[in-house]
């Protein structure tokens, strides 16, 4: 199949591929901002309510990032495959499934039952410091995600 890319199922697709890409790397993107504020601001409500000790859907949606990404490739150039762009963008995703799934995710989730069992704020508990740590490393792995999508997405918009 190879349609043009001024087709209506074409545009379709794309639109799905871009906007599931910031649904999922944004979302994500979140969780790090706020994990920077429950890592030095403690368990506020708002970090509180954020970190509920699950994986939002939107935050899941980056799962979906090459399926929509492949079916564009059929659809279009299936050559395109086989170029180092395509390449790099799938290894990247990759990559970034890797960090968030063995890294960023538990993380987020252990944050969250350390939050759900902390003291108020400013009240000292015996868990500010793992607060404290879990929340960079979660900021830290969505930092690296954030700037591995970006790279992506260079590589898909410009083709170098």
């Amino acid at each position: 199949m190879h349609l043009a890319i001024n087709n209506p199922f074409y545009v379709v697709l794309l639109i799905c591929h871009v906007g599931i890409g910031l649904i999922g790397f944004g979302s994500n993107a979140m969780a790090g901002w706020t994990a920077r504020d429950a890592a030095h601001l403690g368990p506020s409500e708002s970090v509180r309510r954020f970190f509920d000790g699950k994986i939002s859907l939107a935050q899941w949606c980056v799962i979906l990032v090459p399926v929509f990404g492949i079916s564009l490739l059929v659809v279009r150039d299936a050559a395109d495959i086989s170029q180092i762009w395509f390449l790099a963008a799938v290894t990247i995703w990759v990559i970034t499934l890797g960090l968030l799934t063995a890294r960023g995710w538990p993380a987020q989730r252990k944050l969250g039952a350390l939050l759900a069992s902390a003291p108020e704020v400013g009240a000292v508990g015996g868990s500010d410091v793992e607060i404290h740590s879990q929340g960079l490393i979660v900021l830290r792995t969505q930092q690296v995600v954030v700037v591995l999508y970006l790279v992506a997405f260079y590589l898909m918009l410009f083709k170098p």
